[in-house]
Order: structure tokens, then sequence, then C-alpha cells
């Protein structure tokens, strides 16, 4: 049995299962006021919603960010992992919820919480306080309404229905498909006109001033490609590239260079043969080389450390030095031991918020603008540990970013990558029927090359190889503007 202080003027013998409150009066005799059952009884009966997820209700105790695992209009609940200090119960409290309409936190000082209880259980403490705010009454209140209207719309609807109620998102228009993906590349590429890429080539702006030169490359990221070019000049493989695109009348395009290799998929690289063939044909023709390198599989390690030995020899042979992007950490660490590469950081290390659906996202946008590369420290340490000073970037629409770092920047487009799978969906569903059911691919049969993944045309998402794609459709009308963004040195085409 203990004497233990309480709240208030309280205090509490604490026996074993059981905890009867007393109160000390003036005259200094001690009476019982209220058994522990009785208190844990009336707090019961309070309309609590309890579990609430922590991005909508956060609790900030003292110097202590800690779950709110119940709530109601009279008080709340948090627990610990540890009892708390008798500083600890003294300390302020502020919460902070979550409002869906506007996207945003309404943060709220509590000035007369009041501590109630002190519960152990198995694994934590749970801390009962209550409260007579009227603006956290409002607070509670408004957030049951809307977590409970979230609720309904999540178990009565599909997702669309649920994105539209929250966000405004257009389900009706997810009814509308296009039939394949030439007829949809018809409709991506209707932009593309005679002088599209002649902005860039020549270097100028809109106005006729000299601009920025931008470098022009077209990316050969699948099989089909690299057999072509090898078996084709060159203007006419362009030409053919783009007609294959379902772009009738083809642009003026004379690409300074190659990228050679598909960054998202390791079965889509090409052999060792072919890529030698490659590189020789395009150094024939005066087009510079950037190899593409997929993210490392552990089974395709010795293989990758062979092919990087024998492209570094090449480079030795031929007294030439080329660019590899890179994909993966481990692929960095074993091409920057060659100073013949000069690797380049690609799209799946520099990560970014990127998807179409964007658009329908309430809040601030500003962070969309800039991502790692774009700190100081982190561009040094790039270039110390890789020699790393070129980034690979994607046009996205709403999340481009603002400004790009000091150095190389690469541009891709129109494509952009949101969602990459190391265990490829297009070969679940074909075997096995289902997308979910993905499994490691040793042989690839190279479904990707007659098959796609088709979306609601509002979404400008497409599903090519292991990957989702949306499509920036506005940057055909902004090619001007790519010589205005500091930075930006080369312009990547790749219509998949």
């Amino acid at each position: 049995m203990r004497l233990l202080p309480g709240v208030g003027g309280f205090f509490y013998l604490s026996f074993p299962g059981k905890q009867v409150y007393w109160m000390v009066s003036e005259n200094g005799r001690v009476g019982a006021m209220k058994q522990k059952k009785e208190r844990e009884k009336e707090i019961s009966q309070w309309p609590w919603i309890s579990m609430l997820p922590f991005g909508i209700l956060a609790g900030y105790w003292g110097d202590k960010e800690v779950r709110i695992t119940a709530i109601s209009e009279y008080g709340f609940q948090t627990r610990l992992a540890a009892p708390a200090t008798v500083e600890q119960k003294n300390a302020p409290w502020e919460l902070a919820f979550y409002d869906q309409k506007t996207a945003s936190y309404q943060r709220i000082l509590l000035r007369d919480a009041t501590f109630l209880q002190e519960k152990e259980e198995d694994f934590d403490v749970v801390y009962t306080f209550t409260t007579e705010q009227e603006d956290y009454r409002n607070a509670v209140q408004h957030l049951a309404l809307q977590y409970s209207q979230y609720i309904r719309w999540k178990m009565e609807d599909d997702d669309a229905a649920l994105a539209e109620h929250m966000t405004g998102y257009p389900a009706e228009q997810d009814a509308f498909h296009l039939e394949s993906l030439e007829e949809q590349k018809k409709v991506w590429f209707s932009g593309i006109g005679k002088e599209t890429f002649v902005t860039l080539q020549n270097g100028f702006v809109g106005s006729g001033q000299p601009g920025q030169p931008v470098e022009l490359a077209l990316e050969l990221d699948r099989p089909e490609w690299y057999t072509a070019y090898l078996s084709m000049e060159s203007a006419v493989f362009f030409d053919a590239y783009f007609r294959k695109n379902q772009i009738p009348d083809p642009p003026i395009f004379h690409p300074d260079r190659l990228y050679i290799g598909n960054a998202f998929c390791p079965h889509l690289a090409p052999k060792e043969e072919e890529l030698f063939a490659l590189m020789d044909k395009a150094c024939r023709e005066s087009f510079a080389v950037t190899l593409v390198f997929p993210f490392l599989l552990e089974e395709n390690l010795s293989e990758t450390q062979a092919r990087l030995q024998h492209l570094a020899r090449w480079c030795e042979q031929e007294n030439k030095t080329i660019e590899i992007v890179v994909n993966d950490w481990g692929t960095a660490h074993l091409a920057a031991q060659f100073p013949v590469f000069s690797l380049c950081l690609g799209v799946l290390l520099n990560k970014r918020k990127k998807d179409p659906r964007m658009a329908y996202k309430l809040g601030e946008r500003i962070l969309f603008e800039q991502n790692s590369v774009h700190a100081a420290f982190y561009q040094e340490y790039l270039k110390e540990e890789f020699r790393m000073e070129r980034y690979e970037w994607e046009s996205c629409g709403d999340t481009s970013t603002g400004k790009f770092p000091e150095g190389k920047n690469s541009l891709h487009l129109p494509f952009y990558q949101t969602n990459t799978s190391q265990y490829c969906p297009m070969y679940a569903t074909c075997v096995e029927g289902s997308r979910g059911a993905q499994v490691p691919v040793r042989k690839c049969p190279r479904f990707c090359e007659e098959q796609a993944f088709l979306y609601p045309e509002h979404l400008r998402i497409v599903g090519r190889y292991n990957s989702l794609f949306g499509v920036d459709l506005d940057v055909w009308k902004r090619m001007e503007e790519m010589l205005k963004l500091r930075g930006v040195d080369r312009v990547v085409v790749n219509l998949l």
C-alpha cells in the first residue's frame, strides 16, 4: 500500500489492483472521496472518438509530441511508454486539428487542461485530461463531422468518388478511355510540329536574341529502338521514330546526343555486343553518348561490374569519356572507380513529388519546387564522392521545379515517371491475370512491346514497362521558356 499525491488537494491509496481517492481536510482528517472504478465509469461514458489518425490530430504536451488516442468534447487521452513526471503532468497542452477544406492545421492552446486520471496498462500509461474551452469543443465537433464524412465516403464510394468529395476530383471523367496507346499518342503528340525543336536547337528565344545554347538529345530505351537505329541511317531513323509515335509529319530533329538504355527496367538494357555496336555507330555519326543504367539487382551485380570494366576499356581505346546515368547508389559506387566515366544523377535517385493528380491536392505547393539536390551541401557531397555534377530532371507540369540548382541540368520530356516496381506489374497481369501477383522476373518475355496500361484520358497517365508515367502536354507550348530556366543546358526527348 502507498499514499500518492493527486490533483486539487486529493491523495489516493494504492492497493494491488485498486486505487481509493481521499481528500485531506483542513483539520487533517482524511475521508474517502471516490473509488477508481467510479471515476473510470464516469470517463467511459464520455462520447469518445478513439485512435484518430495522427495526421489529422496531433498533440504537444510540453516539449513532447504525443499521440492523442481518444478525444471527446469534454476531454482527451494520450499515452506514454513510461509514467510521466510531476513536471510533465503540469506541462501546457496544445492540440493541432487538421481541416480538410483548407488543408491546414488549427492549433489550440489549452489554458485550462486539467489532469484527471493516470491508468497503467500492459504496455503503456494512459492519461486523461479535461477542458471546458469553447474553441476546443468547436474544433472537436468540426473534426468529428469531417472524419465521419470521410469514413462514410470511404465505405460507400470508390476511390474516385472519395477524391471528388474531398478535393473536387472530376470522377465522372474516369469513364472516358481511349482504346489504345496509339490513339492516346495521337492526341498527346498533336502539338508537335515541324518547328517544335528548332528554337532549342538554335539556342534562341522568341525575341530573336541569343539565348543559352541547349543540347538536344534523344533517348533510346528499349530493344525495338536499338535494332532500328543499328539498321538505319540516323536521319531515316529519326523520321521513323516520330512516325512510329503517331506523328505523321515529323519535326525537324537533329539531336546532339543519344541516351542509350532504360532507367527503370533491367530487362530492357541492350545486350553487351549490341551496346558497343550502338556506341560505335553513334560515334561514327558524331553523336555524343550517354549510357543509362537502371536500379541494380543483387543478381546483376557481377554482370554490371564486368560491363563497367568493358566500357572503361573501350573508353581508353577510343580515348573518350562517356556519361553514365546512375539510378542506384550501388551502381554509382561501382562506376565512380573509373575516371573515364562522368556520372549523372538519374531520376530514380533525384526524387521529387510528381503525379498528375497533384493538381487536385489542396494546400501549399511551394515544396514541389525544390528537393535535396537544391541543397549546396548535397551537391558538394555528390561531387566529392562520385564526381557527379549533372542532374537528370523531368518536366512534370503542376509539380515542375521552379528554379534548377546551380550546375548542369538535363530536362527529360514530355513523360515523367511516377512509380516503378522492381517486380513487373505487366508480367503479373499477362501471366497471373492480376497486377498484384507480382514476382521476380528472371526471363522476360517482353509483354511491354505490345501491351500498355491505359488510364482515364484526363489523367494523362500510361503504364509502360514496369512503371507508370505521366505526360506533360503543355511542355510543347513552353519550348522557348526552356532557354530561360537557369541551369538547364540539355533537353532529352523520349516518347516511350
